[in-house]
């Protein structure tokens, strides 16, 4: 359990950003319209949920539950006073091609920001590093904090897309300039990340389109324009997990046409090798039987001899 929050007063000259380190120590700064919040969860309990629920007793108690569940499908709720939305970070092991889903559950309000998750995400600890430097991103609205996190979350897979990217023309030079038995072995491998973190990502495209488009008191107007470029962001994720699903597709059909074809290469010398000692047997296997009547056998010049 880890707890970081923020606590920003936009009204004192040039805006007062002050570091909070427990859930104890945002009490003083809740129920103030003066006030912006971010409060930042790590591996929440069920003590730490219940607390929360104490601090903000309009969450609802399903919602709040939600925190302490790994797998929740990407969502956006509405509330009276706020929404709830789940959305999925990835963190990938390139040793072990293992693409690791991380939910970051948010409650955002007019006035506040409450984030949640079960591992450390590389968002977060950004966007935390970058509100420290420049604390007016707080100031400007919770929803643009909000913005920042899911921004950054779907930034991160971009360096994703370069690596399989990467894998693709090693798999392309595996195929068609030196043929190696390893390719088939790539594809699959390639093909399951590919598949893993489309099923993350295109679910995520409806979520950023209802934060883009549907009013919500809780998102500004102009927040809004922000959210449809982290949209647009995210079709080019899906629009390129595609174009891979359909590349490996074909080569995978060109390695099975590769391997027939060296197939039918081996058949063919095998037939020249037989049509060669087909006649020899023959010849020797008729020669070679224990007949006592038989043209020439018992001739001195013939076959008997």
């Amino acid at each position: 359990m880890n707890v970081r929050a923020y606590a920003f007063y936009p009204a004192e000259p040039r805006g007062t950003l002050h570091v909070l380190t427990s859930l104890d120590d945002v009490k003083p700064h809740l129920g103030r319209d003066d006030v912006r919040l971010w409060i930042d969860i790590e591996r929440p309990d069920e003590p730490e949920t219940l607390e929360l629920s104490r601090l903000f007793p309009r969450f609802h108690p399903l919602a709040v539950e939600d925190l302490l569940h790994a797998e929740i499908r990407p969502k956006v709720e509405p509330y009276d006073d706020h929404i709830f939305v789940v959305f999925r970070g990835l963190n990938f092991n390139p040793d072990s091609h293992i693409l690791d889903t991380i939910g970051l559950k948010i409650f955002l309000g007019r006035t506040f920001i409450v984030s949640a998750h079960r591992e450390p995400l590389r968002s977060v600890l950004s966007v935390a590093a970058r509100l420290e430097q420049e604390p007016e991103l707080l100031g400007r609205g919770p929803d643009r904090v909000c913005h920042a996190l899911i921004d950054q979350i779907v930034d991160n897979y971009f360096p994703l897309l370069d690596a399989m990217d990467d894998a693709m023309e090693e798999i392309e030079t595996s195929l068609f300039k030196e043929f190696r038995k390893e390719a088939l072995e790539k594809i699959f491998s390639l093909k399951k990340d590919v598949t893993a973190m489309r099923r993350v990502a295109a679910p995520q495209r409806e979520i950023l389109n209802v934060l883009s488009n549907r009013p919500y008191d809780v998102v500004q107007p102009a927040t809004q324009l922000y959210f449809r470029d982290v949209y647009d962001h995210i079709l080019r994720v899906t629009d390129s997990l595609d174009s891979y699903r359909d590349l490996l597709a074909g080569a995978l059909d060109s390695y099975i046409s590769q391997v027939s074809n060296r197939m039918n290469e081996v058949m063919k010398t095998l037939s020249i090798v037989a049509t060669i000692i087909l006649p020899l047997s023959l010849v020797t296997g008729v020669f070679g039987m224990n007949f006592e009547v038989m043209p020439g056998l018992k001739n001195p010049w013939g076959s008997g001899s």
